[in-house]
């Protein structure tokens, strides 16, 4: 092999790579500079240190030209790569070829280690972990992290199924196992994925079912009660709340109130105007009653913001049919205001229907202020339910023709949606 064939390459890389420097060159051939001076006088080269040159710049030889800035670079083998990591490297770095994402990703695997023992200590590390992903869903929605946590359901899956440990940290991972469950089903539903939501929330209910945990169980018969509210099934939602009745007497006052504001949120799709309002009743009864001390961590989202949201938003159909307009307005509002940052999509939803209900009561510019700040969360929050408001909130204010408010809203909210369309 002639030194002018690794000339010939250097040239073609100096071309593309303007002002790269012959130690450059040398640390991505692994030979010294004095062998690239060499090479570009044009003197005579070593058969080895020639061929050492070209593999160091990607192994180009006359029939195998250096690649073009627009071609797709090859990813080498496993054992090229770690045999001359740093000269592809530095072909990477100096070269400008860019190895695509795809070919990178395809020799990438997750490697999980399953523990041959786990205590009760590695079941708790296992609950904070899910603390944060529940905390991701709160902030960002069900759409932007939902994978993450199904692998991290995987994971504890496994722990679950092969790690040895005694009975009561068995229990522990049927606990931590159920709550895992129970978050990727919830943000599975928020990205609109319903047959994973229905898979990880049977999953929940059998290991909370045989951990005898009611505090996880009532939280997941709410949860689908939610969920079948939202997806047009009120009725099957009074009817998994009251297979949850059972749990929540035995549960903490806080996750009453969740069940109890639930309720009223089915009976108000319903239009059961006195048995909503009830259960709106009996839901902050419980709230003003509920200790701390007794709830479970992962319940510390629920504070008066949330219960003025769901109460709003339960009222929110009655309210649309003329009734308790003034009421459902001092809730949705007590909720957008009282909101944390960690809250945004709750905080978002909650605002969709104060506009919502604004626009049904004609009040234009009280429904523009309302959904100004929903135009920035979509950026943020990824949830298939915040759109789906979204939209029928620009479809609300079709209903007003050309008043420039309403077309105003109308525009900004489908341009948003057109920008960010997951």
């Amino acid at each position: 092999m002639a030194a002018t064939d690794a000339a010939e390459v250097i040239r073609q890389l100096r071309r593309r790579v303007p002002g790269l420097k012959q130690w450059a060159i040398a640390r991505m051939c692994g030979v010294h500079q004095s062998t690239i001076s060499r090479v570009e006088r044009g003197r005579p080269l070593d058969r080895n240190l020639a061929q050492a040159a070209l593999e160091g710049l990607g192994a180009p030889t006359p029939e195998t030209p250096l690649p073009s800035r627009s071609s797709a670079a090859v990813l080498p083998g496993d054992a090229a790569l770690a045999g001359s990591f740093v000269s592809y490297a530095g072909t990477t770095v100096f070269g400008g070829t860019p190895i695509p994402v795809s070919a990178l990703m395809d020799g990438i695997r997750p490697t999980t280690t399953i523990p041959t023992r786990v205590s009760a200590q590695d079941v708790a590390y296992l609950e904070q972990t899910t603390n944060l992903m529940e905390r991701w869903d709160f902030l960002h929605g069900g759409g932007l992290s939902r994978s993450a946590v199904l692998g991290q359901l995987h994971h504890v899956s496994e722990v679950y199924r092969h790690a040895s440990c005694g009975p009561q940290v068995r229990n522990l991972l049927r606990v931590a196992l159920a709550r895992i469950s129970k978050v990727a089903g919830w943000m599975a539903f928020d990205d609109h994925d319903l047959t994973t939501a229905r898979r990880c929330w049977l999953l929940g209910l059998s290991m909370a079912t045989e951990a005898q945990d009611p505090l996880v169980l009532t939280s997941l018969l709410t949860d689908m009660a939610r969920a079948a509210i939202h997806n047009g099934a009120p009725k099957d939602a009074l009817d998994m709340l009251g297979m949850a009745s059972g749990s929540a007497r035995e549960s903490s006052h806080l996750l009453r109130t969740a069940a109890a504001v639930v309720t009223a949120r089915a009976h108000g799709a319903l239009g059961h105007r006195r048995e909503c309002l009830s259960h709106i009743e009996a839901a902050h009864d419980y709230f003003e009653h509920h200790d701390q001390g007794d709830d479970p961590e992962w319940m510390s989202f629920y504070d008066t913001a949330q219960l003025a949201g769901d109460a709003g938003q339960a009222l929110h159909p009655i309210a649309m049919g003329g009734h308790d307009r003034a009421q459902t307005v001092d809730l949705l509002g007590k909720a957008v205001h009282g909101h944390t940052a960690d809250a945004a999509r709750a905080s978002t939803l909650s605002r969709a229907k104060l506009a919502r209900l604004h626009l049904a009561m004609e009040d234009l510019q009280s429904a523009d202020e309302a959904s100004a700040p929903l135009l920035s969360a979509v950026t943020t929050v990824r949830s298939a339910r915040v759109r789906q408001d979204l939209l029928e909130l620009s479809s609300a204010t079709i209903a007003f023709g050309n008043d420039p408010v309403a077309s105003r809203m109308r525009h900004n909210v489908e341009r948003t949606l057109q920008e960010f369309p997951r």
